[in-house]
Protein backbone atom coordinates (compact mmCIF):
# COMPACT_ATOMS: atom_id res chain seq x y z
CA UNK A 1 0.00 0.00 0.00
CA UNK A 2 2.85 2.33 0.81
CA UNK A 3 4.49 1.68 -2.55
CA UNK A 4 1.18 2.24 -4.32
CA UNK A 5 0.70 5.56 -2.61
CA UNK A 6 4.19 6.60 -3.64
CA UNK A 7 3.70 5.60 -7.28
CA UNK A 8 0.67 7.84 -7.67
CA UNK A 9 2.89 10.89 -7.93
CA UNK A 10 5.91 9.47 -9.75
CA UNK A 11 6.62 11.06 -13.10
CA UNK A 12 9.00 13.35 -15.01
CA UNK A 13 11.17 15.84 -13.20
CA UNK A 14 9.75 19.20 -12.26
CA UNK A 15 12.20 22.01 -12.90
CA UNK A 16 12.88 24.32 -9.94
CA UNK A 17 11.43 27.80 -10.06
CA UNK A 18 12.86 31.00 -8.65
CA UNK A 19 9.86 31.91 -6.54
CA UNK A 20 11.64 34.42 -4.36
CA UNK A 21 14.83 36.47 -4.44
CA UNK A 22 17.91 35.03 -2.68
CA UNK A 23 17.73 36.99 0.54
CA UNK A 24 20.37 36.27 3.19
CA UNK A 25 19.66 33.38 5.52
CA UNK A 26 18.10 34.08 8.88
CA UNK A 27 19.69 33.44 12.26
CA UNK A 28 21.09 30.03 13.06
CA UNK A 29 19.90 29.86 16.65
CA UNK A 30 17.25 27.27 15.97
CA UNK A 31 14.53 29.40 17.55
CA UNK A 32 10.98 29.59 16.31
CA UNK A 33 10.78 33.38 16.45
CA UNK A 34 11.34 35.59 13.42
CA UNK A 35 9.89 33.03 10.99
CA UNK A 36 6.20 33.64 11.63
CA UNK A 37 3.19 35.40 10.16
CA UNK A 38 0.09 36.19 12.16
CA UNK A 39 -1.40 32.98 13.50
CA UNK A 40 -4.81 31.72 12.44
CA UNK A 41 -7.10 29.26 14.19
CA UNK A 42 -5.27 25.97 14.82
CA UNK A 43 -5.57 23.56 11.91
CA UNK A 44 -6.08 20.78 14.47
CA UNK A 45 -9.56 22.17 15.09
CA UNK A 46 -10.59 21.87 11.43
CA UNK A 47 -12.99 18.98 10.82
CA UNK A 48 -11.88 18.48 7.21
CA UNK A 49 -8.24 18.19 8.28
CA UNK A 50 -9.22 15.76 11.03
CA UNK A 51 -10.96 13.51 8.51
CA UNK A 52 -8.04 13.73 6.13
CA UNK A 53 -5.65 12.78 8.94
CA UNK A 54 -7.76 9.78 9.90
CA UNK A 55 -7.98 8.61 6.29
CA UNK A 56 -4.20 8.93 5.85
CA UNK A 57 -3.52 6.98 9.02
CA UNK A 58 -5.98 4.27 8.01
CA UNK A 59 -4.19 3.93 4.66
CA UNK A 60 -0.80 3.75 6.38
CA UNK A 61 0.47 6.97 4.80
CA UNK A 62 1.35 8.62 8.13
CA UNK A 63 2.01 7.22 11.59
CA UNK A 64 0.51 8.13 14.97
CA UNK A 65 2.91 11.10 15.22
CA UNK A 66 1.83 12.40 11.81
CA UNK A 67 5.12 11.45 10.16
CA UNK A 68 5.41 9.69 6.82
CA UNK A 69 5.64 5.94 7.26
CA UNK A 70 8.91 4.15 6.60
CA UNK A 71 12.20 4.30 8.45
CA UNK A 72 15.88 5.00 8.14
CA UNK A 73 16.52 1.38 9.11
CA UNK A 74 14.59 0.27 6.02
CA UNK A 75 16.27 3.00 3.97
CA UNK A 76 13.03 4.28 2.53
CA UNK A 77 9.90 6.21 3.45
CA UNK A 78 6.70 7.19 1.71
CA UNK A 79 5.73 10.19 -0.35
CA UNK A 80 5.78 13.42 1.72
CA UNK A 81 2.56 14.20 3.58
CA UNK A 82 1.90 16.65 6.37
CA UNK A 83 0.53 15.46 9.71
CA UNK A 84 -3.05 15.84 8.44
CA UNK A 85 -2.41 13.64 5.42
CA UNK A 86 -1.95 16.30 2.75
CA UNK A 87 0.14 14.78 -0.06
CA UNK A 88 2.70 16.99 -1.78
CA UNK A 89 1.71 17.68 -5.40
CA UNK A 90 3.79 18.46 -8.49
CA UNK A 91 2.66 22.10 -8.31
CA UNK A 92 4.07 22.29 -4.76
CA UNK A 93 7.45 21.00 -5.88
CA UNK A 94 7.50 23.47 -8.75
CA UNK A 95 6.71 26.43 -6.50
CA UNK A 96 9.17 25.38 -3.81
CA UNK A 97 11.92 24.82 -6.38
CA UNK A 98 12.35 21.14 -5.56
CA UNK A 99 12.97 18.37 -8.08
CA UNK A 100 11.82 14.78 -8.01
CA UNK A 101 15.47 13.78 -7.52
CA UNK A 102 15.68 15.87 -4.35
CA UNK A 103 12.53 14.24 -3.04
CA UNK A 104 13.97 10.80 -3.75
CA UNK A 105 17.16 11.68 -1.88
CA UNK A 106 14.98 12.81 1.01
CA UNK A 107 12.85 9.66 0.92
CA UNK A 108 15.95 7.44 0.98
CA UNK A 109 17.65 9.42 3.76
CA UNK A 110 20.47 10.33 1.39
CA UNK A 111 20.18 14.10 1.83
CA UNK A 112 17.88 16.46 3.74
CA UNK A 113 16.08 19.10 1.71
CA UNK A 114 18.34 21.94 0.67
CA UNK A 115 21.37 19.65 0.27
CA UNK A 116 22.62 16.89 -2.00
CA UNK A 117 24.13 13.53 -0.93
CA UNK A 118 27.73 14.71 -1.34
CA UNK A 119 27.12 17.80 0.75
CA UNK A 120 25.31 15.82 3.42
CA UNK A 121 28.08 13.25 3.66
CA UNK A 122 30.75 15.92 3.92
CA UNK A 123 28.72 17.97 6.38
CA UNK A 124 28.19 14.92 8.61
CA UNK A 125 31.87 13.95 8.48
CA UNK A 126 32.92 17.51 9.34
CA UNK A 127 30.44 17.59 12.22
CA UNK A 128 31.87 14.50 13.91
CA UNK A 129 35.37 15.87 13.42
CA UNK A 130 34.24 19.03 15.19
CA UNK A 131 32.56 17.09 17.99
CA UNK A 132 35.15 14.47 18.80
CA UNK A 133 38.14 14.65 16.47
CA UNK A 134 39.21 11.01 16.03
CA UNK A 135 35.93 9.92 17.67
CA UNK A 136 37.12 6.83 19.49
CA UNK A 137 33.70 6.56 21.15
CA UNK A 138 31.17 7.85 18.58
CA UNK A 139 28.35 6.22 20.54
CA UNK A 140 28.66 9.07 23.05
CA UNK A 141 27.30 11.47 20.42
CA UNK A 142 23.75 11.06 19.18
CA UNK A 143 23.03 13.39 16.24
CA UNK A 144 19.57 13.78 14.68
CA UNK A 145 18.06 16.09 12.09
CA UNK A 146 14.93 18.02 12.96
CA UNK A 147 12.69 20.54 11.24
CA UNK A 148 11.32 20.75 7.72
CA UNK A 149 14.56 19.80 5.96
CA UNK A 150 14.24 16.43 7.71
CA UNK A 151 10.44 15.98 7.60
CA UNK A 152 9.46 18.12 4.58
CA UNK A 153 6.79 19.93 6.60
CA UNK A 154 7.10 22.07 9.72
CA UNK A 155 5.43 20.98 12.94
CA UNK A 156 1.86 21.76 13.84
CA UNK A 157 2.93 25.03 15.48
CA UNK A 158 3.50 26.44 11.98
CA UNK A 159 0.27 26.42 9.99
CA UNK A 160 0.15 26.95 6.24
CA UNK A 161 -0.43 30.67 5.60
CA UNK A 162 -3.78 32.00 4.43
CA UNK A 163 -4.83 34.94 2.27
CA UNK A 164 -6.15 36.65 5.37
CA UNK A 165 -2.80 36.40 7.17
CA UNK A 166 -0.96 37.77 4.14
CA UNK A 167 -3.47 40.53 3.39
CA UNK A 168 -0.93 43.27 4.19
CA UNK A 169 1.88 41.59 2.23
CA UNK A 170 0.90 42.00 -1.45
CA UNK A 171 3.91 40.19 -2.91
CA UNK A 172 3.45 37.13 -0.69
CA UNK A 173 -0.32 37.21 -1.19
CA UNK A 174 0.01 37.20 -4.99
CA UNK A 175 2.52 34.33 -4.86
CA UNK A 176 0.22 32.32 -2.59
CA UNK A 177 -2.67 32.83 -5.04
CA UNK A 178 -0.45 31.81 -7.95
CA UNK A 179 0.61 28.69 -6.06
CA UNK A 180 -2.74 27.57 -4.67
CA UNK A 181 -5.05 28.98 -7.36
CA UNK A 182 -8.68 28.22 -6.54
CA UNK A 183 -7.90 25.30 -4.24
CA UNK A 184 -10.21 25.60 -1.20
CA UNK A 185 -8.56 25.82 2.23
CA UNK A 186 -9.72 22.32 3.21
CA UNK A 187 -7.70 20.87 0.31
CA UNK A 188 -4.50 22.79 1.01
CA UNK A 189 -1.63 21.79 3.31
CA UNK A 190 -2.27 22.31 7.00
CA UNK A 191 1.44 22.94 7.71
CA UNK A 192 4.20 24.81 5.92
CA UNK A 193 6.32 22.79 3.53
CA UNK A 194 10.06 23.41 3.48
CA UNK A 195 10.89 27.10 2.82
CA UNK A 196 7.26 28.15 2.28
CA UNK A 197 7.62 31.66 3.73
CA UNK A 198 10.92 32.24 1.94
CA UNK A 199 9.48 31.25 -1.43
CA UNK A 200 6.41 33.41 -0.82
CA UNK A 201 8.63 36.40 -0.09
CA UNK A 202 6.88 36.81 3.27
CA UNK A 203 7.98 39.28 5.93
CA UNK A 204 8.49 38.36 9.56
CA UNK A 205 7.00 40.18 12.57
CA UNK A 206 9.61 42.93 12.24
CA UNK A 207 8.99 43.47 8.55
CA UNK A 208 12.19 41.70 7.52
CA UNK A 209 12.12 39.23 4.57
CA UNK A 210 12.11 35.64 5.81
CA UNK A 211 15.28 33.83 4.76
CA UNK A 212 15.87 30.21 3.75
CA UNK A 213 14.90 27.57 6.29
CA UNK A 214 17.53 26.66 8.87
CA UNK A 215 18.75 23.09 9.14
CA UNK A 216 18.14 21.98 12.73
CA UNK A 217 20.66 19.52 14.19
CA UNK A 218 20.11 18.01 17.64
CA UNK A 219 23.18 16.68 19.42
CA UNK A 220 22.62 14.59 22.55
CA UNK A 221 25.72 13.88 24.61
CA UNK A 222 26.31 13.76 28.36
CA UNK A 223 30.02 14.20 27.68
CA UNK A 224 29.42 17.49 25.89
CA UNK A 225 26.85 18.66 28.44
CA UNK A 226 29.40 18.14 31.22
CA UNK A 227 31.97 20.23 29.33
CA UNK A 228 29.41 22.93 28.65
CA UNK A 229 28.47 22.97 32.35
CA UNK A 230 32.12 23.60 33.27
CA UNK A 231 32.27 26.46 30.80
CA UNK A 232 28.98 27.88 32.10
CA UNK A 233 30.28 27.90 35.66
CA UNK A 234 33.53 29.51 34.51
CA UNK A 235 31.72 32.26 32.58
CA UNK A 236 29.25 32.86 35.40
CA UNK A 237 31.99 33.17 38.04
CA UNK A 238 33.88 35.60 35.79
CA UNK A 239 30.75 37.70 35.25
CA UNK A 240 30.81 37.04 31.50
CA UNK A 241 27.24 35.79 31.09
CA UNK A 242 24.57 38.21 29.89
CA UNK A 243 21.46 38.96 31.91
CA UNK A 244 19.49 37.04 29.27
CA UNK A 245 21.73 33.99 29.65
CA UNK A 246 21.32 34.06 33.42
CA UNK A 247 17.58 34.51 33.14
CA UNK A 248 17.16 31.55 30.79
CA UNK A 249 19.57 29.37 32.75
CA UNK A 250 21.92 26.59 31.75
CA UNK A 251 19.01 24.54 30.38
CA UNK A 252 16.44 26.53 28.40
CA UNK A 253 13.17 26.45 30.33
CA UNK A 254 10.97 26.04 27.26
CA UNK A 255 13.03 24.15 24.68
CA UNK A 256 15.38 22.33 27.10
CA UNK A 257 18.58 22.75 25.09
CA UNK A 258 21.85 23.70 26.77
CA UNK A 259 22.64 27.42 26.89
CA UNK A 260 24.01 28.47 23.51
CA UNK A 261 26.66 30.79 24.92
CA UNK A 262 28.11 27.97 27.03
CA UNK A 263 28.06 25.61 24.02
CA UNK A 264 29.67 28.18 21.73
CA UNK A 265 32.47 28.90 24.22
CA UNK A 266 33.02 25.26 25.15
CA UNK A 267 33.05 23.97 21.56
CA UNK A 268 34.52 26.58 19.20
CA UNK A 269 35.02 23.95 16.49
CA UNK A 270 31.27 23.28 16.48
CA UNK A 271 30.63 27.00 16.00
CA UNK A 272 33.12 27.08 13.10
CA UNK A 273 31.40 24.06 11.57
CA UNK A 274 28.01 25.81 11.68
CA UNK A 275 29.42 29.00 10.14
CA UNK A 276 31.27 27.12 7.40
CA UNK A 277 28.25 25.05 6.38
CA UNK A 278 25.94 28.05 6.48
CA UNK A 279 28.17 29.60 3.81
CA UNK A 280 28.30 26.39 1.76
CA UNK A 281 24.56 25.68 1.88
CA UNK A 282 23.24 29.23 1.85
CA UNK A 283 21.13 28.54 4.94
CA UNK A 284 21.69 28.52 8.65
CA UNK A 285 22.73 25.25 10.27
CA UNK A 286 21.52 25.29 13.86
CA UNK A 287 23.03 22.79 16.32
CA UNK A 288 21.37 22.37 19.72
CA UNK A 289 22.82 20.36 22.61
CA UNK A 290 20.88 18.04 24.92
CA UNK A 291 21.76 15.30 27.44
CA UNK A 292 22.25 11.79 26.03
CA UNK A 293 18.61 10.99 26.76
CA UNK A 294 17.63 13.63 24.21
CA UNK A 295 14.94 16.31 24.44
CA UNK A 296 12.10 15.51 26.86
CA UNK A 297 8.76 14.24 25.63
CA UNK A 298 6.52 17.33 25.39
CA UNK A 299 3.54 15.76 23.63
CA UNK A 300 1.36 16.47 26.66
CA UNK A 301 2.70 19.99 27.17
CA UNK A 302 1.64 23.25 25.51
CA UNK A 303 1.00 22.77 21.80
CA UNK A 304 2.21 19.18 21.95
CA UNK A 305 5.16 19.79 19.61
CA UNK A 306 7.95 17.49 20.74
CA UNK A 307 11.35 16.44 19.40
CA UNK A 308 11.95 13.57 21.82
CA UNK A 309 13.60 10.45 20.42
CA UNK A 310 11.41 8.47 18.04
CA UNK A 311 12.04 5.43 15.85
CA UNK A 312 11.20 7.61 12.84
CA UNK A 313 14.00 10.12 13.56
CA UNK A 314 16.71 10.83 11.00
CA UNK A 315 19.96 9.88 12.74
CA UNK A 316 23.27 11.16 11.42
CA UNK A 317 25.75 8.28 11.44
CA UNK A 318 29.42 8.61 12.22
CA UNK A 319 31.62 8.03 9.20
CA UNK A 320 35.43 7.99 8.92
CA UNK A 321 37.18 11.25 8.18
CA UNK A 322 36.99 12.09 4.49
Amino acid sequence: MLAAAALVLLGPSVAPTAAAPPWPAGGADGSVAGQTVRASAPADQDAAFAKRRQDARTKGLIDADGRVTGSQRLGFRGWPHDDTGYAVRPRDLAFLGLTWQQVEWWRRYQAPLGTNPRQFKDMSSDLFKALCSACERPEEYDVRLQGSWAFFFSGRHKNFPTEEELAEQPVALERLRTWMGSTPPAERPARRPFETLYKLGALDEKGVPVGPSDGDVHISSDVMVAEARKKWDELRDAGKLSDEDLRKGFIHQKYFFVNRTAVREAFPRLEKWAVAWKEKLGRGVAPSLFPSSGPPDKTQMGNGVSTHFRDSDWIVRFSPTR
